[in-house]
């Protein structure tokens, strides 16, 4: 072991410990730790401090060396993540359904070769699968940390040290900026990569070189503000993990978290690491690392499995999680991670080999796994997304029309709205008999004109639905209309959507367009009611006729998931026998959506198509007719459920007789 890392501070390993506490009680939700995904920000800073100051106090000493550097943190992290794949890889094919089985492959083989920040981005989207369903989601931050510690060392090494703290401090403003920039513009790709990720590893990298600049002034400047900042530092630690931040992540909430860490870092206050606190924390510090690998694969099994009535796992399984991933992260920490670190192994070109080959079996499990555990359908084409005509019918700003998004030159029906509008297509073109069908279709995007939602706070995965969103939103809508005044074969408008984010007022408001300004407000159903009321008067202003689709029935569970789930026989934890929609938590659930078209359908006198007749007897409504699944997921139509349905209740008949 080398001297840096003997003398380990205390009051890092504390930081170390109060991150993973506040990022595994985020995820866990057992607390009120709205903002418990700062713990990745500290992290990032203590990493980009330590990682500097080894490689730097080495480099200038003439010691260092990159094949020592890397066997380093591959004794350091390699064994406990190994044996945390290999223990999800045999888990997989008991809590993963098929889709999530072929993405877990994939995840593997990211988290294996350092690029697993790359494949989540790729895997995140409107119509991928849930990211708290992924259970490698949180390698995201090691394989970002991997790619920073090989280009981190190279750099140092090949850069005279006069031009160390210069250029940090020009990277680090560079990734800021685009990190500032990107939330607006590629909110997804700014959270999950490198070069807008790599200025929170810069802020500790810019702290260990300000220490080796000398001892003398920097000693003296750092002592002084230090002090000064301290307190507030720590009060900036201890409180913003318990504030919702409104806004894309990493953003403001992101800044000062890393600067409080850099000045806890630089104090080095002899005080707090002696307070008992502090050496509390510090020894879940010892075991962050484990900690962190194991807490979400096992949340995300257990969500995975949950197919009761609601998104969240109920309060006592969240507690079994918490309680699960200490007991697991402790025995990882004592049986694996500590004695390897420990251990006198040195580097060898058999050893090596060993690795090679590891890494390599690792990626060859899931795939075997998937293919050795029989299935009695096959769901990844069965609950495959249903796009419509195309997967290129997910339109971007401005709509044009494409001809694979026509079923013909000169279609007489348009089907306009977010993905809600896309599900029917395939049984519209079995049914719409009245000429060829085109789609105007973009995800999250109702058919409102001069109005769209905006998601007050990111999650960091999935639809953005920031301001930049909105506002493409409404210039996609209006260049839909633009479309429709000169599409003369045109004759019928179908308008669909979930409508849920129009007249959800929790973590959401409306922006809306007057002239050629965007302003934000609070959510209304009258401004919902009217921006939807504008496009059916606008439509009809164009000589078109009319009609409504509402949402099929759901509640807050992945209908798909379950039914797949039952049938193959997989872990299944709640949720009813053949997985049916209990009626009565339909209809308080999705009160202010079906109040919304109630309205709009008098208001407006335009009528609306509804699945609740068909679909719903009694107490409960089907989500499974014959050996046809109706939904994918928790409320799209599948496309064998769109066609089957449109034949039931004969779609183009009803639109032909009731648009208007």
């Amino acid at each position: 072991m080398n001297q840096a890392e003997k003398s380990i501070r205390i009051d890092i390993q504390a930081l170390r410990g109060l991150a993973v506490l506040m990022v595994v009680l985020y995820h866990t939700k057992v607390t009120s730790v709205q903002s418990g995904y700062l713990g990745v920000d500290i992290f990032f800073v203590i990493s980009g401090f330590l990682i500097t100051t080894l490689v730097a106090r080495g480099v200038l000493r003439g010691t260092f060396r990159l094949s020592d550097f890397y066997f380093r943190r591959a004794k350091r992290l390699l064994p406990a993540a190994y044996v945390t794949f290999i223990g999800c890889s045999l888990c997989a094919p008991w809590f993963l359904n098929q889709q999530e089985l072929r993405d877990f492959a994939v995840q593997v083989a990211g988290a294996v070769s350092f690029t697993g920040n790359v494949v989540l981005w790729q895997q995140t989207g409107y119509f991928e699968g849930a990211g708290d369903l992924k259970p490698l989601l949180h390698v995201w931050s090691l394989a970002l940390e991997e790619q920073y510690y090989f280009l981190l060392p190279a750099a140092l090494l090949f850069t005279r040290p006069q031009r160390w703290f210069a250029g940090v401090v020009g990277v680090l403003v560079l990734s800021l900026t685009l990190c500032l920039v990107g939330g607006y513009v590629k909110p997804v790709a700014t959270f999950y990569l490198l070069p807008t990720r790599a200025w929170e590893l810069l802020v500790g990298s810019l702290g260990a070189l300000w220490l080796l600049r000398g001892q003398t002034a920097p000693q003296a400047f750092i002592s002084r503000w230090t002090g000064v900042l301290f307190g507030p530092a720590l009060l900036c630690l201890l409180v913003l993990p318990f504030v919702a931040v409104v806004g894309n992540h990493p953003g403001l909430n992101a800044v000062l978290i890393c600067l409080a860490t850099l000045v806890v870092i630089l104090r080095h206050s002899s005080t707090l690491c002696a307070a008992w606190p502090t050496r509390w924390l510090a020894w879940v510090g010892d075991f962050s690392y484990s900690l962190y690998l194991v807490h979400w694969p096992v949340i995300s099994f257990m969500k995975n499995a949950w197919v009761g009535g609601s998104q969240e796992l109920p309060l006592e399984m969240r507690w079994l999680a918490l309680v699960l991933s200490f007991a697991l992260a402790y025995l990882l920490y004592r049986v694996v991670e500590k004695p390897v670190h420990k251990s006198r192994l040195q580097f060898t070109r058999a050893l090596l080999a060993k690795v090679v080959l590891s890494s390599a079996t690792l990626m060859a499990i899931t795939p075997v796994m998937i293919q050795a555990k029989p299935t009695k359908m096959d769901f990844v084409q069965i609950r495959k997304t249903n796009y419509g005509l195309s997967d290129r019918c997910d339109s971007d700003v401005p709509f044009a029309p494409k001809p694979e998004c026509q079923s013909g030159p000169d279609p007489t029906l348009l089907v306009w709205g977010d993905s809600y509008a896309m599900h029917l297509v395939p049984g519209l073109l079995q049914e719409w008999q009245s000429g060829g069908v085109i789609q105007a279709t973009r995800s999250s995007c109702g058919p409102f004109l001069k109005l769209a939602p905006r998601r007050l706070i990111h999650p960091g995965h999935g639809t953005a639905m920031n301001m930049d969103w909105a506002k493409r939103c409404i210039q996609f809508n209006d260049s839909v209309l633009d479309f429709l005044g000169h599409a003369t074969s045109v004759h019928t408008v179908v308008l669909s959507s979930p409508f849920l984010a129009y007249v959800t007022q929790e973590n959401h408001e409306h922006v809306t367009q007057q002239g050629q300004g965007f302003t934000s407000m609070p959510v209304q159903a009258d401004a919902a009611q009217r921006g939807l009321q504008r496009t059916v008067q606008a439509i009809r202003a164009l000589g078109k006729k009319v009609i409504i689709v509402a949402p099929p029935p759901s509640t807050d569970f992945d209908i798909g998931g379950c039914l797949e789930r039952q049938i193959n026989g997989a872990i299944a934890l709640g949720g009813s026998a053949g997985c049916l929609i209990n009626r009565a938590d339909y209809q308080t659930q999705r009160a202010n959506v079906l109040t919304l078209l109630d309205r709009v359908a008098t208001s407006a006198d335009v009528s609306v198509i509804r699945f609740d007749p068909y679909l719903c007897q009694g107490q409960v409504c089907q989500t499974l007719m014959g050996n046809t699944l109706i939904y994918r997921d928790g409320g799209h139509l599948s496309i064998a459920g769109s066609e089957l349905l449109a034949k039931t209740m004969r779609w183009g008949e009803l639109i032909n007789h009731q648009a208007k």
